[in-house]
């Protein structure tokens, strides 16, 4: 197993300065506490949690942005000691479009960028042209800054992290800012590039739909902590047999009704377009879907379909952050 990122116990503590406001808040913050995890070569991997996780401090440590406190890590088999090595073989991408020149256009900004690349003249519009190509902008390359949208903008900004190819690419909440369509031609993108690149994509999100959709495996961080990683259905299978059951069933008389629900209290019914659906969490081995099928035949009422479909993965997240009464990301 060819290894891209590999850390082992990386931590990150913030000590405030002697002086800071008041002396009893002088007490070190603790973004990110003994992270150990491996990121494959060429895999897409995802590391979702709230806003306030750690997310974004342990992949600034990755990129040699900030230093770590404790532990060690890897970034394309370099130190993070080797900070112009890791640089070399790294892109990021961020949401912030304060970072691009707003009166310029998108060649002219990706001109200056490629500059700090150590890229010029026939090379750098050589390497412009090609990333440009590569995220749909060429036609609208001499445009103001200004004038793109929020997506077009985002792809700007993968286009400046491709500029010297790098082998992995950090993606840190590439799709906050964009509506639903741009944010589906992002993700289109960025498989795209997976494919074409056959380069390490490491996701920062805490959009549970984009980490299930994007990602070959998924990272649960809370509290800068990992409390669990997995591929998506895996982290799903976890919460098993636990499943998610939808009865749909023949006229039921009142009288009946109320017996289920005394008998069961953890079900509930609905009557979309008057037919009786019976919905409840079940696990395999419980007895209770075979327990509520033998009250309904004793009661003679028909069964029509019976669906079911295991945790979705905001309920995996939930599940291990639920001790620490936290939101569940959206």
């Amino acid at each position: 197993m060819d290894i891209a990122v590999e850390t082992n116990q990386l931590s990150k503590t913030y000590i405030k300065p002697r002086g800071w406001r008041r002396v009893s808040r002088n007490k070190p913050v603790t973004a990110v506490t003994d992270v150990t995890l491996t990121v494959e070569k060429g895999e897409l991997f995802g590391l979702l949690g709230p806003n306030g996780a750690g997310k974004t401090t342990f992949v600034k440590m990755l990129c040699t942005l900030i230093l770590p406190t404790g532990g060690s890590a890897t970034v394309a088999g370099h130190p993070l000691s080797a900070d112009r090595a890791i640089k070399a073989v790294t892109g990021l991408v961020v949401s912030d479009e304060r970072s691009f020149y707003w009166r310029l256009s998108a060649w002219r900004n990706l001109q200056f960028f490629a500059a700090l690349h150590g890229l010029y003249g026939r090379a750098a519009d050589e390497r412009i042209r090609a990333v440009l190509e590569e995220v749909n902008l060429l036609d609208v390359a001499d445009q103001s800054f200004s004038s793109y949208s929020s997506g077009m903008k985002q792809r700007v900004a993968i286009a400046r992290a491709l500029l010297h190819q790098p082998q992995i690419l950090f993606l840190d909440e590439p799709s906050r800012s964009l509506d639903p369509t741009a944010t589906q031609r992002l993700h289109t993108l960025i498989l795209e590039l997976m494919a074409k690149r056959g380069m390490t994509a490491f996701l920062i999100t805490h959009d549970l739909a984009e980490a299930e959709k994007l990602s070959d495996r998924v990272a649960l961080m809370h509290k800068g902590q990992i409390r669990q990683i997995g591929r998506p259905a895996d982290l799903r299978r976890t919460l098993q047999p636990q499943r998610k059951y939808v009865l749909t069933v023949g006229e039921m008389e009142t009288a009946v009704r109320s017996q289920l629900i005394q008998k069961f209290p953890t079900i509930t019914l609905a009557d979309p377009a008057s037919q009786p659906q019976i919905n409840f969490s079940a696990g395999e081995a419980d007895g209770l879907l075979t327990a509520v099928l033998d009250f309904l035949r004793q009661n003679e009422i028909n069964v029509h379909t019976i669906d079911s479909e295991p945790p979705s993965l905001e309920e995996v997240f939930a599940h291990y952050t639920q001790d620490e009464n936290v939101e569940t990301p959206n």
